[in-house]
């Protein structure tokens, strides 16, 4: 069997599906109009509403013998994803033929980027981190991210080490945010509290436990991004949305060319619905990835490690901010992504800080897992002083990246991006 994303125009039922989060309400109505027959619907996964927004990027990729040209445009009338198992190829290639379908896309599977060891021991503090990072000049100025929400996509949060205010999981499990016990996704939420400390850190539980991993399908994801936007429009404000996970090998994911290809195709419904929550207003950050040539994980793809094959997908959107990790001494982690991107060549955009003695659940916060959630601090920090509706979230991200610390003094690079990202050097710029 193999689970694939369908992107369906509207039919009787799906939006009402789609707002009470319930398949059951459009059940009858996608057997008529699909009629799975070959293939089982997954009853599961709720129906939800997707909002695309015309994006022209630098390299779009030629999508072969179907055009989804469609996804590409502000739509009059609204998509609709769901899930669904098959087990031919042929099954695949009759439902396009469908008249209320849009696309079939690849649903992989997606994980959290905690950093490889590489036999080094964890190099300086949080307290080192936030010194750096200029929170003591951003205290000065009673600036510690009051009351902005910053969404923690991850595993789920210890909320005794962490306070939540509120959340989000998958409709397959039962979770209350805040429940999960110190993991990865409390780390993230430990780091981005260095800069924002007085944040309101929402627990987006989006990877769940399978034995001894954790992990997610790209519809899961979709789902969680939707939540996200039906967040910022019901409060407008800001909203930080930090992303420590991804991809690390491409060969579970259809092959680039074809038009179900997630890794390097905008057409994607994930990637059309990244960039759909930042038109809505939101900062979206992700880790660039622990696929960097020196030091790789172990689950790393033969083909996706280094220059050029190792920050893809979402973590390479035009739109977010892609995060590379260094230490507290200025060097670079080995395990680092690298660029160019495979959405857009110009990743990653700046580099946080990573492998130091932080949240205490592992012996150092490590991976471009712990620098993602720091810089979402940062930005956390700033929005309090700059609302996104004085500063749009594109508008922010030049700031940062001209405010970083350029170590190499060569400007952007591959490795680093602009730089280092630091609050009061960004905070002296937007003033």
């Amino acid at each position: 069997m193999v689970k694939k994303i369908i992107v369906m125009k509207k039919i009787s039922d799906l939006e009402k599906a789609s707002k009470s989060r319930s398949f059951t309400i459009a059940k009858d109505s996608l057997a008529s109009t699909l009629k799975p027959k070959e293939f089982s619907l997954d009853e599961y996964y709720h129906p939800v509403q997707i909002r695309g927004k015309a994006v022209v990027f630098q390299q779009k990729p030629k999508a072969e013998d179907f055009d989804y040209s469609l996804l590409n445009k502000p739509q009059k009338e609204s998509l609709f994803v769901v899930r669904a198992d098959f087990k031919k190829r042929e099954d695949i290639d009759r439902i396009k033929e469908n008249e209320a379908v849009v696309g079939v896309f690849a649903d992989p599977k997606v994980y959290p980027f905690p950093g490889p060891y590489c036999g080094e021991p964890a190099v300086g503090t949080w307290r080192i981190v936030g010194s750096k990072l200029g929170v003591r000049s951003l205290k000065n100025r009673n600036i510690t991210g009051k009351g902005i929400r910053i969404a923690i996509v991850d595993t789920g949060i210890d909320g005794s080490i962490v306070p939540v205010d509120g959340g989000w999981a998958p409709s397959t499990i039962d979770y209350v945010p805040g429940s999960r016990g110190p993991d990865h996704g409390t780390m993230c939420a430990f780091d981005a509290k260095i800069c924002a400390p007085d944040s309101k850190i929402l627990d987006y539980a989006l990877l769940q436990s399978e034995g001894a991993t954790w992990s997610a399908f790209l519809s899961d994801s979709i789902a969680a991004f939707s939540d996200l936007i039906d967040q910022i429009e019901r409060k407008p404000g800001p909203l930080v949305v930090s992303n420590s996970w991804g991809m690390f090998d491409r060969r579970e994911d259809e092959p680039i060319g074809s038009p179900e290809n997630y890794s390097a195709n905008p057409d994607h419904p994930f990637n059309q619905i990244v960039g759909s929550l930042v038109a809505a207003g939101a900062d979206v950050l992700f880790a660039a990835g622990n696929c960097g040539k020196n030091c790789p994980d172990s689950r790393c793809g033969r083909n996706d490690v280094g220059p050029g094959k190792s920050i893809h997908a979402a973590n390479s959107h035009p739109d977010v901010i892609t995060v590379a990790a260094i230490t507290t001494s200025n060097s670079r982690l080995g395990y680092s992504s690298q660029g160019p991107g495979a959405l857009y060549q110009r990743k990653p955009d700046i580099a946080g800080y990573s492998h130091f003695k932080g949240s205490g659940v592992y012996d150092a916060d490590s991976g471009t897992s712990a620098a993602c959630p720091v810089a979402a601090g940062v930005i956390g920090a700033l929005r309090q002083k700059y609302s996104n509706s004085q500063v749009t979230p594109q508008r922010l991200k030049g700031i940062i990246q001209r405010a970083s610390i350029d170590i190499n003094g060569n400007g952007w690079d591959y490795d680093f991006g602009y730089g280092i990202i630091n609050a009061r050097r960004s905070l002296l710029e937007l003033q």
